[in-house]
C-alpha cells in the first residue's frame, strides 16, 4: 500500500492526491506516526536516507516553499515546531541531526515537506 501511495504521489495528479491526503485524510494514511497535531503530521520515511528519517508534512496543500502564501506560514511554522519536538523527544538535541526541504527538480512530490534525519546515511 505504501509503495502504491508513493508512486501515486509522484504522478502528474500527485499534487491533488497529496493535498487531499495530508489536508483531509491524514488519519487514514498507513504510516508510522511519530508526532501529530491538527496542522502537521510527522512519520517515519518509507524509504529512509538516514538511520532515523522522519518526514514532517503540513496538513494543508502547499506545493512548495516558493509558492507558499502568507496563510501557509502558520502550517510551515508548525512543521518547524514539530521538528523541534521530535528532536527533543528522540534525544537528538545532544547529537547530530539534519532538517531539509527540497524544491524545484529536487522535490519528488508536489507537497511541501521537511526531512529530519539522524545517524548514518543508508545510501
Amino acid at each position: 500500500m505504501r509503495k502504491i501511495l508513493f508512486t501515486l504521489a509522484k504522478s502528474p495528479i500527485g499534487e491533488l492526491i497529496m493535498g487531499l491526503a495530508f489536508g483531509k485524510l491524514s488519519s487514514l494514511l498507513p504510516v508510522k506516526r511519530v508526532f501529530e497535531t491538527d496542522k502537521v503530521i510527522a512519520f517515519e520515511h518509507p524509504k529512509p536516507y538516514w538511520e532515523s528519517h522522519i518526514l514532517i508534512v503540513p496538513k494543508r496543500s502547499i506545493k512548495n516553499l516558493a509558492t507558499a502564501s502568507q496563510e501557509d506560514f502558520e502550517y510551515i511554522n508548525e512543521c518547524l515546531t514539530a521538528a523541534q519536538k521530535v528532536v527533543l523527544m528522540k534525544g537528538w538535541d545532544d547529537s547530530d541531526y539534519t532538517i531539509v526541504t527540497n524544491g524545484g527538480s529536487r522535490q519528488e512530490v508536489a507537497q511541501l515537506h521537511f526531512h529530519l534525519g539522524s545517524g548514518s546515511t543508508t545510501k
